[in-house]
């Protein structure tokens, strides 16, 4: 199916770009990957020796050295993850050296609940996605570049970290604002990593495009959690929707932008009151990639283990 032989993953150090190259050099041996990052000595050892890759020094910053590493690529994937500044003005020179070297696609850094929902201001994380989305639809319209936006809702495993509110896995509790039945969209990183893989790999995938592992709400989390681990756990209903946004707005103007404070409130509210839910779902568009339910995610961990498994 394939004509794409060469791809720039962007931010090659981090997290997604490790499980993405891992899947392409699985599933798709004859590609070649040119690895962008700030510092190749942080490139793990076996990839540098890898005869598929070859890794280039290049800042977000360094318009020069980004786009020698996008040299005769087909798509890049960018796996920034970072400040602001980054997420917006590193992703527009990163696009602006796409188009330099005729490179047709560009994958954002995504992978999130569907963001199209929402407007500026209402989810701070979200706004550069909203940013860099507009900035290559601008560019799309003059006939540049082909932007290409995963979405995979959150990733199962931040649904269990402490800090999003929902799940205390290793006490056993539960939490919810709402009816409890609302529903959370979930893909684990590594489905996602290689749902993205597959989309890299295919010259035609452009546009939105969703992936999801599963929908579960609060009260479905919690049965699952009894049924995996034998523990009986513990429900805790914390107000209405309108309670949680009435919280989150409150913390989020007296501790501002940079804490994190209200990250998992507005996580919550935004994923449960529909604004953001996936649309048509492209799963069975790669059926190599069978992503995991949240059943067979929670019998890869202990419940002590699971609120950590976004650590590895």
């Amino acid at each position: 199916m394939s004509s794409v032989t060469q791809i720039a993953i962007a931010g090659f150090t981090g997290k997604m770009a490790r499980l993405i190259t891992n899947s392409l050099l699985t599933r798709h041996p004859n590609i070649q990957i040119h690895g962008l990052c700030r510092s190749p000595s942080k490139v793990d050892t076996k990839l540098l020796s890898n005869p598929n890759i070859k890794v280039f020094k290049a800042d977000s910053t360094d318009a020069a050295a980004l786009r020698r590493g996008l040299a005769g690529t087909s798509v890049c994937i960018c796996c920034y993850l970072g400040s602001k500044d980054l997420m917006i003005d590193g992703q527009k020179t990163l696009i602006d050296a796409c188009i330099a070297e005729n490179v047709p696609r560009y994958i954002a850094s995504d992978w999130s609940l569907d963001f199209r929902g929402l407007k500026i201001g209402d989810h701070p994380n979200k706004d550069p996605m909203k940013h860099v989305q507009a900035y290559l639809e601008e560019k799309e319209a003059a006939g540049k570049i082909q932007g290409v936006h995963v979405l995979n809702g959150a990733f199962t495993e931040v649904m269990w970290a402490p800090f999003l509110g929902v799940a205390d896995a290793k006490e056993g509790v539960f939490r919810y604002f709402g009816t409890g039945d609302e529903k959370y969209d979930m893909t684990t990183y590594a489905d996602a990593a290689a749902f993205t893989a597959e989309v890299a790999a295919d010259p035609t995938a452009i546009g939105f495009i969703n992936v999801l592992g599963d929908r579960k709400s609060a009260k479905e989390m919690a049965e699952l959690y009894q049924k995996v681990y034998g523990v009986e756990p513990k429900i805790q209903r914390l107000g209405s929707l309108e309670d949680l946004y009435e919280k989150m707005t409150a913390v989020f103007e007296e501790q501002g932008p940079s804490s994190y404070a209200w990250m998992g409130m507005f996580y919550q509210y935004w994923m449960t009151n529909g604004k953001t839910s996936l649309g048509k779902l492209d799963n069975e568009r790669y059926p190599v990639v069978k992503p995991k339910d949240l059943e067979t995610f929670l019998k890869g961990y202990t419940k002590d283990t699971v609120g950590d498994s976004r650590q590895f």
